[in-house]
């Protein structure tokens, strides 16, 4: 069966087949353990860094969608799948967008505007005619308006 709109972001729909195994193995030691957290430095790097940075993009766009209490778990994934393969453009895009809706959401953090600005071009140079090329650069025209 095939999801469409706001179901298909779940992460736990898509996943079939090797690639559900895979992802339990890899959160086992992520950033995930929502009761124990393993520290960075006991985290191994998985074999297959493709589908290692296609977990946490997941769990990104999990936590990112529980704006309020994840957004912090949503930044950290991002960053893990940006760090294990820096021309994933969705990741590049959804890490610019956490950074940029904390931005919104608490502080008037300047610092977070600019991290969010750099995500979004990230993701232009990745996938200039992408799905969500429009929508960055109107993101980006926001964040500019707010760093001025």
């Amino acid at each position: 069966m095939l999801l469409s709109g706001p179901m298909s972001r779940f992460w736990w729909w898509r996943l079939r087949g090797p690639v559900a195994g895979l992802v339990v193995l890899t959160l086992t030691g992520s950033a995930l353990g929502i009761e124990r957290k393993t520290p960075a430095a006991e985290r191994k790097p998985p074999a297959d860094r493709t589908t290692a940075a296609e977990a946490h993009y997941e769990l990104g766009v999990f936590y990112h969608e529980r704006v309020f209490s994840d957004l912090d778990q949503a930044i950290a994934e991002y960053e893990q799948a940006v760090k294990l393969k820096n021309d994933f453009a969705d990741a590049h895009y959804h890490l610019g967008l956490s950074y940029h809706t904390k931005a919104k959401l608490g502080v008037d953090d300047k610092a977070l505007d600019r991290k969010a600005l750099k995500e979004y071009k990230l993701y232009l140079k990745y996938l200039p005619k992408g799905q969500l090329a429009e929508k960055t650069r109107q993101n980006i025209k926001a964040v500019e308006s707010r760093l001025q």
